[in-house]
């Protein structure tokens, strides 16, 4: 290994932010961390992605993935002040709200369907009119049909890299960027094989996103692509988040008005598609009609880890002996401090005190 370390309690392979919660999460309780990451830290899916730390804006129903994500968000603003008070950099974290748009007469039956549901459910929502969704956010189209507000938020992904690094190395995470990992063994002796060396551990994590099944083959989790869109919007102001069917739209601190993203199951095939990105103009637009005047500043794409039953896996695989934690798809970094939480539990000999059957790895690496 690069740094000459040999040996830790616990190695995780994959440095997205999935990873590295786990990493900081098993520092805080006294385990020795070596990170992995063919790349660089946070450099894939996680600063890729939009950023949207949420949980009710598509919520129709109370079903584990519903019940994952409202704990992840609710988790997330104590990973966020750990970050900075590590890093001593600012992540551009900031909580809500989040309107949901209707755009149609069909969307606002769906959406007060929704929020009737969710107060019932005893959660933080409400339903605007057109007339008082424009007044609290006036960009928002003459055709609005309705909106609901939540209390989510957002955080910069694009400020991950040089910040979730600097907090690993001051938590004494050892990081290994640039390090692909060949191969991952638990039994008998749990090592990770990298084109740099060996280093034995105690446990291994895997928790390389979409590529994990290049370590572990028979892990049902493919690549999805997703586009995104930048525009300078400086002069512009939302007040909101934006969420409607296709597409959420939030701005940064620095103007920068941020739209996706699609869902494609294209491989590991990064080019853009003229067609996505012509569609997701129309649905941003649509949205923000003042976009129109405003400069495109980038288009990119991601790969998230979908997982083929839409439920992240986490938890110890009987038959390699690994601890997962991928398969997050859309919700990552949403997920990621309390996805943390239950592996460091696993990983210091804890019930996880969660119910954590619906995501277990065996429900499709079955033992036949």
């Amino acid at each position: 290994m690069s740094s000459d370390l040999k040996s830790a309690d616990v190695a995780i392979v994959g440095g997205g932010i999935v990873g590295c919660a786990i990493a900081l999460a098993a520092r805080r309780r006294g385990l020795s961390v070596a990170l992995l990451e063919r790349g660089r830290i946070c450099g894939e899916a996680s600063s890729a992605a939009g950023g949207l730390i949420c949980a009710q804006y598509d919520a129709d129903a109370d079903t584990p993935l519903f019940r994952l994500r409202l704990d992840g968000r609710n988790a997330f603003p104590e990973f966020a002040h750990l970050l900075q008070d590590l890093s001593g950099l600012d992540i551009g974290f900031s909580r809500g709200p989040t309107l949901g748009l209707a755009l149609t007469h069909q969307q606002r039956r769906h959406l007060l369907a929704r929020v009737a549901w969710q107060k019932e459910s005893g959660l933080d929502v409400e339903f605007l009119e057109p007339d008082e969704a424009r007044r609290r956010e006036p960009l928002l189209p003459p055709d609005l049909t309705g909106a609901a507000v939540y209390p989510d938020g957002q955080v910069d992904t694009q400020r991950w890299p040089p910040v979730v690094h600097r907090a690993l190395l001051a938590a004494g995470v050892h990081v290994h960027e640039g390090t692909d990992v060949i191969a991952v063994s638990a039994r008998p002796n749990p090592t990770v094989q990298t084109v740099r060396g060996a280093l034995s551990a105690q446990q291994i994590v895997l928790a390389a996103g979409a590529w994990t099944p290049d370590l572990l083959p028979r892990v049902p989790v493919v690549p999805s692509r997703g586009h995104m869109l930048a525009f300078d919007a400086p002069h512009l102001r939302l007040r909101h988040i934006l969420h409607l069917p296709g597409g959420s739209l939030a701005q940064r601190p620095d103007g920068r008005l941020v739209f996706g993203a699609t869902k494609e199951r294209a491989g590991f095939d990064r080019r853009l598609r003229a067609g996505a990105v012509q569609e997701m103009l129309n649905r941003a637009l649509a949205t923000l009609p003042a976009l129109a005047d405003c400069p495109l500043a980038s288009v990119w794409t991601g790969f998230r880890p979908e997982p083929t039953d839409g439920l992240p896996l986490i938890g110890r695989d009987p038959r390699s002996g690994l601890l997962l934690a991928t398969g997050h798809h859309t919700h990552g970094i949403t997920m990621s401090w309390h996805t943390a939480h239950l592996i460091a539990r696993l990983l210091t000999g804890h019930d996880p005190a969660y119910p954590l059957h619906p995501f277990t790895p065996t429900r499709l690496t079955p033992n036949t």
